[in-house]
């Protein structure tokens, strides 16, 4: 058997990797559902174990305290049974992070274009002051540019499938993905 074979066949739980505001909580459940496997969303469990929105977490200790917990829990759940993961939307800036999520996830990248996560992030202001704090100084729609310009190829880098959210609800991307190789042979 290849080293590719013997490497899909480790996998065992699905990662949705993407930007904020691409889905991945909303169309994770779905998939959780329709798998009946758990379903984890990392930066809720982070808050849930922290005890402080992400928010006031980097306000007082910085981006990279909360990426470091974010790459231990990644770290941890590569070890656990299967499950859907939703991952954060800059897990894949960390190197180590994308080799844990080529060598132990089935990675699906949830995509979407710059003014669709706009439109969706400011229509969700509630959740994203306390979950998706500013990344930059940048107004809003910059910002959304300027990482998703800088992101993508680490996303691309650990995507076994890539599905475009823009003109879709979380079912029908759930649904989407009931063909997306990873998803299709666990279905």
């Amino acid at each position: 058997m290849n080293s590719v074979s013997s490497t899909q066949h480790s996998k065992k739980s699905i990662a949705l990797v993407g930007f904020r505001g691409t889905g991945k909580s909303h169309v994770g459940r779905l998939l959780a559902q329709t798998l009946r496997w758990p379903f984890l969303d990392m930066d809720i469990e982070l808050v849930r174990t922290r005890g402080e929105d992400i928010a006031r977490w980097v306000q007082r200790e910085g981006w990279a305290s909360f990426r470091a917990a974010e790459s231990r829990l990644l770290c941890g759940l590569a070890a656990r049974p299967a499950m859907i993961v939703a991952t954060g939307g800059g897990i894949v800036l960390d190197p180590s992070n994308r080799e844990a999520l080529k060598r132990s996830f089935h990675v699906i990248w949830l995509q979407a274009s710059p003014e669709t996560i706009s439109r969706r992030l400011s229509a969700d202001s509630d959740v994203t002051s306390a979950l998706r704090p500013a990344l930059t100084a940048l107004p809003p729609e910059e910002e959304v540019r300027q990482l998703l310009s800088e992101r993508h190829p680490f996303y691309e880098e650990v995507a076994d499938c890539v599905v475009a959210t823009d003109h879709l609800n979380p079912a029908e991307v759930a649904d989407q993905l009931k063909s997306c190789g990873p998803v299709a042979v666990l279905i």
